[in-house]
């Protein structure tokens, strides 16, 4: 029995698709063809998710599809606001509603190249492993962006190379004049013994009508690779946000990935998976958000420990305020033969509102018998004890509960390796918790 959304705008894309209109990429590749097929074929059996679909109980997409949104090849506009990062040294790469801006970009170091649309699918080698990486079988959210992606862009590091200067990825999104859908994709290969670091931002502007985003990011770590990625998000109302990230890790790589929701965002949906298909392997997984008014942050992570002798570390915080909703749903996978395994996964929540809603759930299915696995998840509300101690150094009551919200998400942004992020992202935290309609009940 089919349990997806089949609505209007399913509707809609099913008809541009099937009148051949979806081939939007110049000189594009059989193989990138026949895959979209093929995800095609997948979304318009499976519809869009609901949530009947127990990937999605806790999140429904009805809110982001309920306006006539228009798919449309060219997404580019004018931007006055690249979202720069005030002391952090990197070379910046631009990109305006998933399309690469190469006038609002610089020069790469030495060891790293960005390639946009054109010349990624001009390599064989890239063009190739689009949608290797994640397959969409069950996912009617990859299909639909495997299908219908307009703009790829692909980082290559390569081999035995250490880029000291991290790569500053801006995703921006500018004015629309109506309702739109934006699907793009990003690969990033990092060869055999290499480093490297990438920050992406996620900035909106000026978005008055929704806007529908879905974005894919395919990462091949290659054996004894070390990849820093950084994700902040700070999109505006009325945007729509759904990310699908699938790693993909070789032996004794490391992968250290930060995840920051410190924005207005209407809806807001990670799916991070990692595959740990090497012996030796390193994860380190890092989340903050906080939410106010009727924001939906939904976080799903899969770490899939494949081999033998690898370690995750996963720790995630949030404080939820107004009538928002969290969701967290954390997946450690240990595979029979990856016998000593070590995993850890917590999930934090500070609930703030009577309104507010968290779904956490922490999850461990181990197959393996010499292993050190632990998971855990705690959803509180304000330190009484803290909150009298600092009240009786003078400090009003109000101002005491943002202190203490603060030093709760300062925990995790306090990890974060790179100084100019710590500062970047303590501002934004700041900003957020001086709102005029933010209230602590």
């Amino acid at each position: 029995m089919k349990q997806g959304l089949y609505n209007k705008f399913y509707n809609y894309l099913t008809a541009r698709f099937e009148q051949k209109q979806s081939t939007v990429l110049p000189s594009e590749p059989l193989s990138v063809t026949q895959k979209r097929d093929h995800a095609f074929s997948v979304f318009k059996e499976l519809g869009f998710p609901t949530r009947k679909n127990e990937e999605w109980k806790f999140t429904s997409l009805t809110s982001a599809l309920k306006d006539d949104l228009q798919w449309t090849i060219d997404h580019s506009h004018t931007v006055s606001n690249t979202n720069k990062i005030e002391n952090l040294e990197a070379a910046h790469i631009v990109l305006v509603n998933g399309k690469y801006a190469p006038e609002l970009s610089d020069a790469l170091p030495e060891g790293i190249t960005f390639y946009d649309t054109t010349a990624a699918l001009a390599e064989p080698r890239f063009a190739e492993r689009i949608g290797t990486i994640a397959a969409e079988e069950d996912s009617s959210m990859l299909a639909l962006n495997t299908a219908f992606f307009t703009e790829i862009s692909v980082l290559h590091v390569a081999p035995n190379v250490v880029v000291e200067k991290p790569v500053h990825v801006s995703h921006v999104f500018t004015v629309n004049e109506r309702p739109e859908f934006i699907p793009y994709r990003m690969l990033i290969v990092a060869e055999q013994h290499s480093e490297a670091t990438v920050v992406e931002t996620y900035h909106s502007e000026s978005v008055v009508l929704p806007l529908f985003i879905s974005y894919v990011s395919e990462q091949d770590i290659h054996e004894s690779a070390i990849l820093h990625t950084h994700m902040i998000n700070t999109l505006c109302e009325n945007t729509y946000f759904v990310q699908h990230r699938e790693v993909l890790q070789a032996r004794n790589s490391t992968v250290n990935n930060s995840n920051i929701s410190l924005s207005e965002v209407s809806l807001l949906r990670n799916d991070l998976n990692f595959q740990l298909q090497g012996t030796g392997t390193e994860t380190n997984l890092l989340g903050a958000y906080i939410l106010t008014d009727n924001q939906h942050v939904d976080n799903h992570t899969l770490v899939d420990h494949q081999s033998p002798y690898c370690n995750t570390n996963e720790v995630y915080k949030g404080v939820l305020l107004d009538s928002s909703h969290a969701v967290f749903n954390g997946k450690v996978f240990v595979r029979q033969d990856a016998q000593k395994t070590n995993a850890f996964q917590q999930n934090n929540n500070l609930l703030l509102s009577d309104n507010a809603t968290v779904n956490s759930k922490p999850q461990l299915e181990i197959f393996a018998d010499d292993v050190k696995c632990s998971h855990g998840s705690t959803i509180g509300q304000m330190n009484d004890e803290a909150l009298f101690y600092l009240q009786s150094r003078g400090i009003g009551k109000e101002s005491a509960k943002k202190i203490i919200m603060q030093s709760f998400v300062f925990e995790v942004l306090d990890r974060l390796t790179i100084p100019a992020l710590q500062e970047y992202t303590s501002d934004l935290l700041f900003k957020k918790l001086r709102s005029e309609n933010l209230t602590v009940a």
